[in-house]
């Protein structure tokens, strides 16, 4: 199977970039934008190291990968793959080889000369090895071999057939961004501090606490950016960026997922652009089944169907989405939702979840401990949570901790009711595998983030995921992932309750040249301009 990239729509911020240049006797003024960062600081921008989604708006504007989906979705069809770095591909029949073969010229910031098949074994080998300390090496254990064809050719071979590998290892984010091995060398542990990229913006300055600054890259193979500068600014609080941004010392700014926020900046910046992405994060609860009496089926059936997810829509407005299962229905492979049977669709039923915890044994209900972060989706979430169960008999002691503390805590498998609001790649694989799967379990060498512990306890879906990787006929792909959806489901080893888009907002006169229509939060500047009135 070959596919050969369309070269993406830039004909418009090309020509931008073209009249921006110097024109004979006149100089041209700088255009730059500011971009609120919600960190106190980097925590790395080597592309292999990054943990924040502060970090990854950064390297997304240095690095590149070799392949993307669409602009501004997170479209995984493999027959709308875009090119990146790689310019054509080819794909065995059995989907265990995979070909690229890479743009010629393309040159790396700084003068470290082109981008070559080289760098490419080189960017995914390090994150494989362990002594780096990465987080992003699992996205790649399938890969059995990397070998350079050709300067300008590169062929991963996979341990076993899996029609997901561009999803989980070659687009956009977490790792995926191939960098220089002569600069990562040559520069060490200061590669995190000053990245070397393709990318359309190189690294200019970083002060600490303060901003990472940007300038566009001259050379940059789909054309030279239309903005001069980034500056990437550091603004931990949440007030003080929203009156930076209304004030207009922001061009950009990171959203609070509040409907009280959307509220605060449509009056007091009527032109301002909302921007939402869907699915954002997900957002649901894991029930700890080694936790009595979590372990029991029809205890957690009872919780499932005593929450009225509803009530979500109606407190978050434009800030919700759906989720009936725990794939997000835009997710490739997910099951829809009219396909999954009423019984499973857990709609609310308070005097359902009363008559399946006397027949659990649970006749006036339960108390039970749990921690949560005291961040204020989390927290809003299970005090909503709480008011519910509460309804029907199930008392929920919470215990507020800051944030960092409680993700320490449910790594180490402190919690009973855990919630997680995350976002990951769009797939139904991707989503199983993360917090389903038997090796995800906390407390395992290969631990993930199975909170529940489903897979060791409670039920498995491992081998009906591992025969949809490898499948290559779509239909029977297809069947196997909604088989172990359904299967979970029945399990209830999580309870879905929403998808939480992520917000920004930008100013009225910024134009990104492309729609953002879903993805992880971050946005790609590339194209961005100011237009005029």
């Amino acid at each position: 199977m070959k596919f050969w990239g369309k070269r993406l729509l830039l004909a418009a911020a090309t020509a931008v970039a073209l009249t921006g240049t110097a024109m004979t006797g006149m100089a041209t003024a700088q255009e730059t934008m500011d971009i609120r960062l919600g960190a106190r600081d980097i925590g790395s921008i080597d592309p292999a190291l990054t943990k924040t989604g502060d970090d990854e708006t950064v390297v997304l504007q240095v690095f590149n990968s070799l392949v993307a989906p669409p602009r501004g979705t997170m479209d995984m069809n493999l027959e709308n793959l875009q090119p990146q770095l790689a310019e054509s591909w080819e794909i065995s029949e059995d989907k265990t080889q995979w070909t690229f073969h890479l743009r010629p010229g393309v040159k790396w910031h700084k003068g470290y000369g082109e981008v070559s098949a080289e760098d490419v074994k080189f960017s995914y080998e390090r994150q494989m090895d362990p002594a780096l300390g990465g987080v992003h090496g699992a996205s790649f254990k399938d890969i059995e071999s990397i070998e350079v064809i050709d300067p300008l050719t590169v062929r991963f071979t996979l341990k076993s057939s899996n029609a997901f590998f561009h999803a989980s290892a070659l687009t956009p984010g977490f790792g995926r961004f191939i960098v220089p091995k002569k600069a990562v060398e040559e520069l060490g542990d200061e590669f995190g501090f000053s990245p070397v990229g393709s990318g359309p913006f190189e690294f200019a300055e970083y002060r600490p606490q303060d901003r990472v600054v940007l300038k566009a890259f001259d050379d940059y193979f789909l054309g030279r950016p239309p903005m001069d500068e980034l500056h990437l600014r550091y603004i931990p609080d949440n007030n003080a960026a929203t009156i930076a941004f209304i004030a207009g010392e922001l061009d950009a700014s990171g959203g609070e997922r509040t409907p009280q926020w959307v509220e605060q900046i449509q009056q007091a910046a009527p032109d301002a652009n909302i921007i939402t992405m869907l699915p954002g994060s997900l957002q649901f609860l894991h029930f700890n089944m080694t936790v009595p009496p979590l372990d029991n089926v029809q205890v957690r059936q009872a919780i499932a169907y005593a929450i009225n997810r509803d009530v979500w829509e109606e407190v978050f407005g434009i800030l919700h989405g759906d989720l009936t299962a725990i794939v997000p229905a835009s997710f490739y492979g997910a099951v829809q939702t009219a396909d999954i049977p009423q019984e499973l669709r857990y709609n609310y039923d308070p005097d359902k979840a009363r008559e399946l915890l006397a027949e659990a044994g649970f006749p006036d209900g339960f108390s039970l401990d749990a921690i949560i972060s005291e961040r204020d989706d989390y927290l809003t979430n299970m005090l909503m949570v709480q008011d519910m169960l509460r309804q029907v008999g199930i008392e929920v002691n919470l215990q507020v901790q800051d944030h960092a503390t409680y993700h320490a805590n449910i790594r180490e498998d402190k919690g009973t009711i855990v919630e997680l609001s995350t976002a990951i790649a769009p797939t139904a694989p991707a989503v199983i595998n993360e917090f389903l799967s038997e090796a995800a379990a906390v407390g395992k060498p290969s631990a993930l983030r199975n909170f529940s512990h489903y897979g060791e306890i409670g039920g498995n879906v491992d081998d009906l995921v591992t025969q949809a990787v490898g499948e290559t006929d779509t239909a029977k792909q297809m069947e196997l992932l909604t088989e172990a959806q359904l299967q979970i489901l029945r399990d209830v080893p999580v309870f879905p309750l929403q998808t939480a888009p992520l917000v920004s907002v930008m100013q009225g006169d910024i134009d990104l040249g492309y729609e953002p229509i879903s993805g992880f939060g971050q946005h790609e500047f590339a194209t961005a301009r100011r237009v005029s009135e």
